[in-house]
């Protein structure tokens, strides 16, 4: 833990002229996906339908990526064929993007598992919403991406359409430079469909997150008849584990490359992130643990509250996966004698929801 605390992390560290547009989260997040994708494999599901219509929108009207070309938008049956179309794309070495939420998430596992343990860099940018149980919902809690949080995909979390923009730069060069799968996250509705001023980032400085050492390394690793190796292969238990153990080495190392491209996007940009962000008094005995849209309202109860006098906080996580313990205790004041975890999912059965269980777990392991 530390004493000294940052009380606003994302405020604008230099002055910067800057190309204001207004949109809404779905159309933040889909641009920086169009900018950075060769292919993007679509399929329409409430909230995230309009990344995709406006990924398909801009093709048509041939708008070129920072590579100068104009990405191939392909629009499947289902989300399990958007899925397995941006799995073979990755495996000829391209790079690729989808969108989706919800029951359309579920029908992705399968291909998630294979795109992550064969340590592949893309990004699924998610609107979260309720999963279907007793009846249907079209609102935005995070059960869905819960759902795929043994997946491999590292997830990033944004609260508002200019973390969703922002956010979705950060996961495509991170899920490149650590050659994993990143998920970019904003709550459905609540974000996906708030129109809100965004600072659009231009090309040149989306240019300059993109390593073409690291783009070269994806594009190496292809499935090539020139350079032809196996991959997929059936494996027994003692080799499979030893495999899946090895792996972890590439997971571990994704905290501290988030960082780094945190650090290096606000030095071009001006907008600093963390991987855990604390706002409130620097010696807070009460503070809340969060993700999500909700943090807004969270600031601004912790900002009343501490003008009379109380000594409160809030961490806002942005990365949840891979969970960095390290970092989750640098954010904590000292002081802290009492935290609340708002999960915004119901895990039935469980002792707790998945943030609260990883803030316990992370109080006992710190």
């Amino acid at each position: 833990m530390q004493s000294a605390i940052l009380t606003n992390p994302t405020k604008d560290i230099t002055p910067r002229k800057k190309d204001f547009a207004v949109m809404d989260g779905n159309e933040a997040a889909a641009y920086i996906a169009y900018k950075t994708s060769e292919v993007c494999a679509i399929y329409p599901i409430t909230p995230s339908s309009s990344m995709g219509e406006w990924s398909d929108e801009w093709s048509s009207d041939g708008r070129t990526n920072i590579f100068g070309e104009v990405p191939k938008i392909i629009e499947m049956q289902s989300e399990a064929g958007a899925a397995g179309a941006i799995h073979g794309a990755l495996q000829g070495g391209t790079l690729a993007a989808t969108f989706t939420c919800s029951q359309g998430l579920l029908l992705m596992i399968p291909n998630m598992y294979k795109i992550a343990g064969e340590l592949t860099p893309t990004v699924f940018h998610i609107a979260a919403r309720a999963l279907a149980t007793h009846a249907l919902s079209i609102f935005g809690d995070h059960s869905d991406v819960m759902a795929v949080r043994s997946t491999g995909f590292a997830m990033l979390f944004g609260s508002s359409p200019q973390q969703a923009h922002d956010m979705a730069l950060i996961a495509t060069s991170a899920s490149l430079q650590a050659s994993l799968p990143f998920l970019n996250i904003f709550d459905g509705f609540r974000t996906s469909h708030e129109l809100n001023e965004v600072s659009v980032l231009p090309d040149d400085i989306i240019r300059q997150l993109i390593n073409d050492e690291d783009v070269a390394r994806h594009r190496n690793r292809s499935l090539n008849p020139s350079n032809p190796f196996i991959r997929g292969t059936a494996q027994n238990p003692d080799v499979f584990f030893q495999s899946r153990e090895a792996a972890n080495a590439y997971h571990w190392k994704v905290p501290g490359i988030v960082e780094e491209t945190m650090n290096r996007f606000a030095t071009l940009t001006g907008r600093q992130y963390r991987i855990f962000e604390y706002h409130g008094h620097p010696e807070a005995e009460k503070v809340i643990i969060i993700m999500g849209s909700g943090t807004g309202a969270v600031e601004e109860t912790v900002d009343y509250l501490n003008n009379l006098g109380e000594k409160v906080g809030y961490v806002h996580v942005h990365l949840f996966r891979p969970f960095s313990v390290k970092h989750f205790m640098d954010a904590l004041p000292l002081t802290v004698k009492s935290i609340a975890v708002l999960d915004r999912c119901k895990e039935t059965g469980a002792i707790g929801e998945p943030l609260y269980m990883d803030v316990v777990n992370a109080l006992h392991a710190g």
